[in-house]
């Protein structure tokens, strides 16, 4: 096809001035051949995508192909509205929840009952594992509304209800790899099943604990109403299930996912689960988000595309989240890992930036949120438990899905093999395409290939030297000190890096259209000079303003808080020497902050905060010798370490070498006893000339962090005995020193013991658009 075509007025002037002349004014057309410049072809035709160096003059093809296309002002309305259309269908996807109210009608999801369990829940305050706020209160509310429900339940159903106490332990590749410990900690759960029984079971799973100082209403708060409504649905329903729905209110998933591995390992119930769904967060409200599904078991999705009432899904995002980038997990790691269940994860995704915080808060997710979840969890439970796929699953386990909704209308889903044959279809099409261009005559082939070549060339470089330009001013700005001024405006991001890259996009395809080569169907327009100036003083005078500290990264407004994270831990660190002296004690608060920016926008308001306390590394102590209470010192390069008094909590964390014995295999066996707060952090490094061979944590393999370290992460419900554990020390070669190193840090993150003067005051100085995460700890190092 050509796409060489004139504007109508061009052509008009043109026919009418061949009519008035006649045929005698036509130039010979051998005269006329070297003149005229062949029109450009971008689908391959007759002269290829060619189009001839510019004469001094600007006449030629390159003036012919200037005249093609719309006006420029023209383009960039059409452009304009596209994008607002584009924009605008998204926003509404993404505010789409129901269109209609609850009704509250038998057998429908109620969302104003799971309000009311949210409320209460979310009223008890924070609820961290081994607290009396989690392991009491939450818990005794939710018995006492099981109890309810089960007194309202239909005689068709039968309802069992159990707390179970886990005691274990594990090793995870997450956070660069670490071995998690847990005693005593609580699971509420609920199976639902048919009069006579059932032998296979589907599984809803949420948690009710929460991050220390967060209310934890989204995550996971919410999840644990909408599963209570829906038992109570379920339950008073007058259709028989044909298989058991299990329940699990876990909590101690903020522990790092320890309450779930103490039910699929441990509890009798785990040998029916069949397939499971599990209810999370990464932001507070909005619409919940499949985004991992399996592994494999094709029939999973495609039960939630037959069975969800408002569905929303996304491939792209289990892509994302099983690749790592994103430094988090959820329970159907345990599931799938340790149970070999296959399952679907949903997650609410909105509003981030108050996830973990203080501002998670019930007030802030929408009843229309809530009915959304409870309608499609309700829909897929009830299909999942009624059909007769659950008991024969494992025929069904083989091959992957492609998956993503459309707008939130609907779900498109295919096998991963149709994926991959409709890749391998267009790549064949390009291959055939190039191929039939390059068999065709020599002059013809010439020019395309050596078209074909420059065009990519230039496509290259304007990729490369857009990421160039954008990489440039994002470091210049940091630099200055301006980092993350988007993070509070959206549309600085837009117009200063997005305008910037397109506007260099356009600029190298606009040299190669003067001097030499022109894309036609790249652009809209027949001139760019307008949308390039335009787009240049966009992000020049955006740059501007980010320069002059305009745009301030964090917000406290109410409405739409968009705070800063810091943590402060008030520590007493003691370390001994081998013999057992204390060579080095002392007190301060360690404040690390969790993004790019560390304490620059607080130093003004708490001036002792600056670089000149600035924490450093311990080298001979594991992890620096810092009370990490999660293995991440690899995400978090700068740190401070504020001189401060002695702290003395009321339940001081022991420990204690029980016995040193050399075994039969010619190791040394170390035995540990430690006794302290619901959370403790265990750190081992070997010194040279010794390994860690075994120990008692885990699968018995000791798992290092990153860094070579050893990082074991322990927490207890209430009324916990002591925590006794043993290594093993390869040692090779001796050295005075000793052969390993161990500390142990006891964190106090709730009851009176997680406060001092000190840190309160602290935390009382720093500006209110930050979220202070404060707790007390206490480090203690020995060398053995």
């Amino acid at each position: 096809m050509e796409w060489g075509y004139e504007s109508a007025a061009v052509r008009r002037h043109r026919v009418g001035g061949e009519r008035r002349e006649g045929p005698e004014a036509a130039p010979p057309p051998e005269r006329e051949a070297p003149a005229q410049e062949p029109l450009v072809d971008a689908c391959g035709g007759r002269g290829g995508a060619r189009t001839r160096k510019r004469s001094p003059g600007g006449s030629g093809g390159a003036s012919r192909g200037a005249g093609t296309g719309l006006s420029e002002a023209r383009a960039a309305l059409g452009l304009a509205l596209y994008l607002l259309a584009l924009r605008t269908l998204v926003q509404l996807s993404l505010q789409q929840l129901v269109l209609r109210g609850a009704t509250g009608h038998r057998g429908e999801f109620d969302a104003r009952q799971a309000r009311d369990y949210l409320e209460h829940i979310t009223s008890i305050g924070p609820r961290t594992t081994g607290s009396p706020e989690n392991e009491i209160l939450t818990v005794h509310y939710l018995l006492e509304q099981i109890k309810l429900i089960e007194v309202q339940s239909n005689s068709l159903h039968k309802i069992s209800v159990d707390v179970q106490r886990p005691t274990g332990s594990f090793s995870i590749d997450f956070l660069g790899g670490f071995t998690s410990y847990y005693d005593n900690i609580t699971n509420v759960v609920v199976k639902l099943e048919p009069r006579d029984g059932a032998q296979h079971a589907i599984l809803a799973n949420c948690h009710f604990d929460s991050v220390a100082n967060s209310p934890g209403a989204s995550d996971d708060a919410v999840s644990c109403s909408v599963m209570l409504e829906v038992l109570r649905v379920l339950s008073t329903s007058s259709e028989a299930l044909h298989h058991a729905i299990v329940f699990l209110f876990n909590g101690a998933e903020e522990n790092v996912l320890q309450a779930s591995h103490g039910f699929i390992t441990q509890h009798p119930w785990a040998s029916l689960i069949r397939a499971f769904i599990n209810l999370e967060a990464a932001g507070v409200g909005g619409k919940e988000l499949v985004f991992q599904t399996g592994p494999e078991n094709p029939w999973l999705v495609q039960a939630y595309v037959s069975a969800a009432k408002h569905p929303f899904a996304s491939v792209v995002a289990q892509e994302v989240f099983q690749s790592g980038i994103i430094p988090s997990d959820t329970d159907f790691r345990i599931y799938r890992d340790f149970g070999n269940i296959p399952g679907i994860d949903l997650a609410f995704i909105e509003n981030g930036y108050i996830y973990h915080t203080k501002y998670d808060t019930a007030d802030r997710i929408l009843t229309d949120s809530i009915q959304r979840a409870g309608d499609n969890i309700l829909a897929v439970l009830k299909y999942l438990a009624t059909s007769d796929i659950l008991a024969s699953s494992s025929k069904y386990q083989h091959g992957n899905m492609v998956f993503f909704d459309v707008l939130g209308l609907f779900v498109i889903a295919y096998p991963s093999r149709i994926g991959s044959i409709i890749n391998y279809m267009v790549v064949m099409a390009v291959v055939l395409y190039l191929g039939k261009k390059l068999l065709q005559p020599k002059n013809n082939t010439d020019n395309y290939t050596k078209d074909f070549l420059c065009g990519l060339g230039i496509t290259l470089i304007s990729w490369f030297t857009s990421l160039i330009t954008v990489l440039i001013i994002a470091v210049f700005i940091s630099l200055i000190g301006q980092s993350l001024s988007w993070y509070n405006h959206f549309y600085v991001s837009v117009c200063l890096y997005g305008s910037a890259a397109v506007a260099k996009i356009i600029f190298i395809h606009t040299l190669a259209k003067r001097f030499y080569y022109m894309i036609n169907f790249i652009y809209l327009a027949k001139s760019t000079k307008k949308t390039m100036l335009t787009l240049t003083l966009m992000c020049t005078i955006t740059f501007l303003l980010v320069c002059s500290g305009t745009f301030f990264p964090y917000s406290s407004n109410p409405a739409n808080p968009k705070p800063k994270r810091v943590f402060l831990q008030h520590m007493t660190r003691t370390f001994h020497d081998v013999e057992g002296n204390v060579v080095k004690r002392d007190s301060g608060i360690w404040i690390n902050g969790f993004d790019y920016t560390g304490m620059s926008h607080i130093t003004p308001h708490i001036p002792e905060i600056n670089d000149s306390i600035r924490a450093h590394c311990e080298e001979n102590a594991p992890l620096c010798g810092f009370p990490w209470y999660l293995p991440v010192h690899f995400l978090i390069r700068k740190n401070w370490y504020l001189p401060a008094p002695e702290v003395s909590p009321r339940n001081p964390a022991h420990f204690r070498l029980i016995s040193k014995e050399q075994t039969p295999w010619d190791s040394t066996k170390l035995t540990f006893e430690a006794t302290g707060p619901s959370h403790m952090s265990f750190y081992v490094r070997a010194h040279k000339g010794s390994t860690l061979s075994q120990w008692s944590l885990g699968n018995g393999t000791p798992v290092t962090s990153k860094g070579g370290d050893y990082f074991v992460f322990y927490s207890h419900g209430l009324q916990a005995s002591a925590w006794q554990f043993w290594i093993e020390v390869q040692v090779s070669e001796e050295h005075p020193e000793g052969m390993v190193t161990v500390a142990i840090a006891a964190h106090y993150v709730s009851g009176d013991d997680k406060r001092s003067s000190q840190l309160d005051a602290l935390k009382e100085r720093f500006p209110d658009w930050t979220f202070p995460s404060a707790w007390v700890c206490t480090y203690n190092l020995f060398v053995f």
